[in-house]
């Protein structure tokens, strides 16, 4: 546990942050990326994938993807035992800096309808439903709710 707020840090994602993530996406999803995913995530210029520490330890992580003028948040997780103290709120606030910063003019995520955590995280931070893609999950298979903030 990471009981306070003063021992996270974000930082950018590394080889080494590799198996504890991996591990931490088998954790959180039902269909999840492959390490491999990750390390090409580590590759792509238009990638910025970061991870969040309590002290030396992955407890959550943010795939962002920086195309053209906009942001997209391919990947975002938070281990299970750090839900609910305010950890997805800090990793939003680094997102929305980070696009600011890249001259974003928008963020755009996509959610399994049934996420109502991670629903109710992204409209506290002021993203809006867009659009809706139909059965765009599997294992189960759900609907995506497409969701954007302009900056």
């Amino acid at each position: 546990m990471c009981p306070e707020v003063e021992h996270i840090t974000i930082e950018r994602m590394g080889e080494n942050d590799l198996e504890e993530v991996a591990r931490l996406e088998r954790l959180c999803f039902s269909d999840p990326w492959s390490k491999k995913s990750f390390e090409e995530e580590l590759k792509h210029r238009f990638s910025i994938p970061l991870v969040v520490k309590c002290n030396t330890r992955v407890i959550g992580y943010v795939c962002l993807w920086h195309l053209y003028d906009q942001m997209e948040i391919a990947n975002f997780a938070i281990s299970p035992e750090h839900r609910g103290k305010g950890i997805g709120k800090m990793m939003m606030e680094r997102v929305l800096l980070e696009a600011k910063k890249r001259g974003c003019s928008s963020v755009m995520l996509s959610v399994r309808e049934s996420n109502l955590s991670a629903l109710s995280l992204y409209a506290k931070s002021g993203f809006i439903e867009v659009e809706r893609r139909k059965n765009y999950y599997r294992h189960p298979t759900e609907d995506a709710i497409i969701m954007m903030r302009n900056l």
